[in-house]
């Protein structure tokens, strides 16, 4: 791949300029990690972000009904959207950090706190990409939409889902996820689906076991049965095996009653391609010898707003092929700005691509400089470093995509 000179000109700007941001860049990060907003708590981390679109002097600065930060740069004919998300892992034991969750801390060349890599650090590279983008001319024929999302913690896309179905906001020709990548592009992500098997049983006193039917005890087959489906999952070739584990067991809350029923709930990570209907079925017919039911459930999901967007519980997964323009402007990024395209990866977790690539079709792309490794973990951390390196190719990225849009039309 050759670098074009006017990509190249600009990528030498973007590296001599860069630095001149990093430390508004990494008071702002260290601003939103001393909010705590989990999922459905986002507010105050969104109030930050419009406050720093305002003083960066972006366009077009709003939340849309269920309270995402949305701005923008640029004026061209091709839309791209750049998103992280706000809202952050619920903390397990404060006891467990080396330094406060809440209080960033600078160790290193790194940054600790929660959520700085999962996905306050990607929203930061993100703003101030966009920003340095608009700052030194560069955005191209594209405008960029910065999106400072909510809800993906527990509902990942769902957020997505609203903002790209609204009639009042332009599809986007592409999606660029500032998840963790550690500097690889990640051209997708396995899918991930929650499943429902309930089985019935008849309720009694507990003094008088024999007069009932113990819906737990009945769940023992039920229980084999799914785990005996797991060598015999899908095999996907670039995302390899899905994944299928029991992770929660309920029951009626009355320890002094036989269980009316038993609901286990089974978490399932697929290969991209796959359907809701197609892994509920594929359930239904290893538990048709049992007395189990098998549903998708509807999961409940209200915003910091007060919106309700439940809806099922199916997330798909989705690839981006090599040959995308999406992928050829990431690697001509890479390439520009340091002599080499980087390594081509997928997300095993899932991400609010879920809808923008795996529902809407939307050619999607991550790129972020946050390690995976250290999400949802007490070593959260960012190396700032690599933020601004990252934060460097949010920068020349609408240039280099213009022109590889541009190649590919004309």
């Amino acid at each position: 791949m050759i670098v074009p000179n006017h990509v190249a000109d600009a990528a030498q700007r973007v590296r001599s300029q860069a630095g001149a941001i990093a430390q508004a860049q990494i008071a702002f990060l260290s601003d939103l990690i001393r909010l705590k907003t989990y999922t459905g708590e986002e507010g105050p981390a969104v109030a930050r972000t419009l406050a720093e679109f305002h003083a960066l002097g972006f366009g077009q600065i709003r939340t849309d009904a269920i309270g995402d930060a949305l701005a923008q740069v640029g004026e061209g004919r091709f839309h791209l959207l750049y998103d992280g998300h706000l809202d952050e892992n619920e903390i397990a034991d404060e006891r467990d950090w080396p330094h406060p969750p809440l209080e960033p801390t600078l160790a290193g060349g790194k940054l600790y706190g929660l959520g700085a890599s999962d996905c306050k650090g990607g929203v930061a590279t993100i703003v101030y990409g966009a920003h340095l983008a608009a700052r030194l001319g560069l955005t191209g024929d594209c405008t960029i939409t910065v999106q400072g999302s909510t809800l993906e913690e527990d509902a990942e896309g769902f957020a997505m889902r609203h903002l790209l179905t609204r009639e009042d906001f332009p599809r986007p020709d592409a999606v660029l996820l500032a998840e963790a990548t550690d500097l690889t592009l990640a051209q997708g992500q396995r899918g991930r689906c929650e499943i429902k098997a309930r089985v019935p049983g008849v309720a009694a006193h507990a003094s008088t076991p024999h007069l009932g039917e113990n819906a737990i005890l009945k769940a023992r087959p039920v229980l084999d049965a799914l785990e005996a489906m797991t060598p015999h999952l899908p095999i996907d070739p670039v995302f390899g095996q899905d994944t299928q584990v029991v992770t929660m067991i309920n029951s009626p809350r009355t320890p002094n009653a036989v269980p009316a029923w038993c609901e286990i709930t089974v978490d399932r990570r697929l290969g991209s391609g796959q359907t809701a209907a197609s892994v509920v079925e594929a359930i239904r017919q290893a538990l048709r010898h049992t007395d189990a039911t098998v549903e998708l459930p509807i999961q409940p999901v209200r915003s910091w707003t007060g919106v309700d967007l439940s809806g099922p519980a199916f997330f798909p997964g989705w690839l981006l092929p090599e040959g995308d323009p999406l992928m050829v402007a990431g690697k001509l990024t890479c390439l520009a700005l340091w002599g080499a395209a980087p390594p081509v990866t997928a997300w095993k977790f899932s991400t609010n691509g879920t809808y923008s690539a795996g529902v809407a079709g939307i050619p999607t792309l991550g790129y972020g400089p946050q390690e995976a490794q250290f999400a949802h973990t007490p070593l959260d951390q960012i190396d700032l470093g690599k933020m601004l390196k990252a934060t460097m190719f949010y920068a020349l990225f609408p240039l280099a995509y213009s022109h590889v849009i541009r190649d590919i039309r004309y």
